[in-house]
């Protein structure tokens, strides 16, 4: 058994809060140690375990390590775009109504320098190439949009909206936070700028933590506002600091959150990494596309309205589904909680989302109630 046991509960939530893995608990354990007894505690652990984390999250996505930045959240990588492309009045931005509100409200924020912000109202419940080729223009800069949709569980073409964006000059910026660790992707395969992600949810990580794939292109063009003294050339040398010729490498590393080092933190994100490089991403794919595939045949039977991410093009690990009016949906979320089956309610949708330490019999145990609320109220 690699999770706790969640009973009475039926845990169906990860793209809500990824629970730790046992390992990860331990290794916590064993990092209070160190600031209990913080004579431990040494030096090189400020500079290795950064390092360590950094290294197994380019291999995860498929970059160099010197493309990865450790951040607090995907909100604060999306800040580092945001600031970092010093956008004036008049150039453009181009968002999707559907995005995460912090890839949202960041870039909403831009217009009180009469910054253009564009914001896409999908119209098949995921934003198409065709959506977006409507909004840019010869001055849009970024485009910023969610892999997988948070609600739903809709997953975009990343390359075809990629080409888009490059086509006008701009950046693409995309928020992973809800399919890294639990869909394979290789961002180098990919038209893809800048990625951000919050390891709270599928790297199943400690909230606070993430990171930021800032490709070599992106680094040329952003701008630093803030200096973390840990990533400038020598900082680790106190008697001989840097103090005449500052230097900062040519390295993603100089973007990293002050105080990079969170001992608490980044020795949890560094065992739930290590968790999910031992079993591959793969396997959590396979398992929650197995479990969501059991859900959708029954879903069907019982003739509940699914989302987009029940198309196999959209597919990913989370899947949405409604009943006949908001009112029903919303009884049967109660219903559920009721029960101890723990789900999402997210704009009018049941927002399921399964990992390694659920089966069938939990799917089947959801069901149930589906389908004592479909015969009662007919779903209308």
């Amino acid at each position: 058994m690699d999770f706790f046991d969640f009973s009475p509960t039926i845990y169906l939530n990860c793209a809500y809060q990824g629970p730790f893995p046992l390992s990860t608990a331990a290794r916590i354990r064993e990092s209070c140690d160190l600031k209990c007894h913080p004579d431990r505690l040494g030096e090189r652990e400020y500079f290795e375990l950064p390092e360590r984390v950094r290294g197994r999250l380019a291999r995860l996505v498929g970059a160099e390590p010197e493309e990865i930045a450790l951040t607090n959240s995907a909100t604060q990588g999306i800040g580092l775009a945001a600031t970092g492309l010093n956008l004036a009045p008049g150039d453009e931005v181009v968002v999707a109504s559907t995005n995460f509100p912090s890839n949202l409200f960041t870039w909403l924020h831009l217009r009180r320098r009469d910054v253009r912000v564009s914001v896409v109202e999908p119209r098949e419940g995921y934003v198409t190439a065709q959506d977006v080729a409507a909004a840019l223009t010869p001055r849009t800069r970024i485009l910023a949009l969610d892999w997988v949709g948070y609600t739903t569980g809709a997953r975009l073409d990343l390359a075809a909206l990629g080409e888009l964006a490059h086509r006008q000059g701009a950046l693409f910026l995309v928020d992973g936070s809800q399919g890294v660790g639990a869909w394979e992707l290789n961002v180098h395969d990919l038209p893809v700028d800048i990625l951000v992600v919050a390891a709270y949810k599928w790297l199943l990580g400690p909230y606070g933590t993430g990171f930021a794939y800032i490709s070599w292109k992106a680094q040329d063009v952003l701008d630093l506002e803030v200096v973390n003294w840990m990533s400038a050339q020598g900082s680790e040398n106190f008697d001989s600091l840097p103090i005449e010729e500052l230097t900062l490498p040519k390295a993603a590393r100089v973007f990293d959150v002050p105080e990079t080092a969170s001992f608490l933190n980044l020795h949890a994100l560094d065992a739930s990494l290590e968790y999910i490089e031992r079993v591959g991403v793969q396997a959590v794919t396979s398992h929650a596309t197995y479990l969501l595939d059991r859900l959708l045949e029954g879903l069907r039977g019982q003739a509940y309205a699914l989302s987009a991410a029940a198309e196999p093009a959209r597919r990913s690990t989370i899947l949405g589904f409604r009943a006949g009016s908001l009112e029903a949906t919303q009884g049967l979320h109660e219903r559920l909680e009721r029960e101890h089956i723990s789900v999402s309610l997210r704009h009018g949708m049941i927002r399921v989302s399964p990992h390694l330490y659920n089966d069938e019999s939990d799917i089947d145990a959801l069901l149930s109630v589906t389908a004592r609320l479909a015969s009662a109220q007919d779903l209308k």
